[in-house]
């Protein structure tokens, strides 16, 4: 289950409400992994400071999933999503820190099982 985390310093006000629905397709295709997969969070109201400045719109975000990332994928990936976040809250590309995790199975957990553990008894 991929996995995207965003802090913003945005205004829960000023984060579209349907910020999360409109993003997983975009995720969807450039993981490939199917949407029902994918989980979305987004907090505004965080502080934020990027290389000391704390004033201008920011975000940081995660991306974490089980394969299909990596040195070709996260470049696609980064584009995409950077130019989404942009388009959506109004988060220069310069202003939206996000860092690409590759897991594995044993690290990820559902319903207190491992996804290796889920794998392991189909």
């Amino acid at each position: 289950m991929p996995c995207l985390k965003i802090l913003t310093n945005l205004p829960k006000s000023k984060i579209p409400g349907d910020f999360v629905n409109k993003i997983i397709p975009l995720l969807s295709k450039v993981v490939r992994k199917p949407e029902d997969n994918f989980i979305c969070v987004i907090s505004g109201d965080c502080p934020i400071s990027l290389g000391g400045e704390s004033a201008s719109p920011a975000a940081v975000a995660t991306l974490e999933s089980i394969g299909h990332v990596g040195p070709q994928d996260n470049q696609v990936i980064a584009k995409e999503v950077s130019a989404f976040v942009e388009n959506e809250l109004g988060i220069n590309k310069n202003n939206f820190f996000f860092t690409i995790y590759d897991l594995k199975p044993f690290e990820v957990v559902k319903g207190g099982l491992t996804v290796a553990q889920v794998w392991d008894s189909k």
